[in-house]
């Protein structure tokens, strides 16, 4: 699962709080594809419970908003999540 990140007017953490509460809403929409929006709900939430959001927009500006990067948040079918910025692939859950 790959999804694209918006990050010219706000940062990586409004970014997928956006994403969440749109999978939610297109979650309970008939016909829509439920499994896969579990998967995208589940992955999110887990990146916003468990990353420090103030040492990822310090480590990596781009993060922080107002940039023309491409930022991109990944997980493989086991569930490991990365956050690739202009293809270099960084851990958000990663502690300290």
């Amino acid at each position: 699962m790959k999804l694209e990140l918006n990050l010219r007017k706000h940062c990586v953490e409004t970014e997928l709080k956006r994403l969440c509460n749109r999978s939610l809403s297109e979650y309970f929409k008939q016909g829509s594809n439920q499994k896969q929006l579990e998967k995208i709900i589940d992955v999110l939430k887990t990146v916003l419970e468990n990353s420090n959001f103030s040492k990822l927009r310090c480590t990596y500006p781009e993060l922080a908003g107002k940039s023309e990067a491409n930022i991109v948040l990944a997980a493989d079918s086991q569930n490991h999540v990365v956050i690739l910025i202009n293809g270099l692939e960084i851990n958000p859950l990663e502690k300290a």
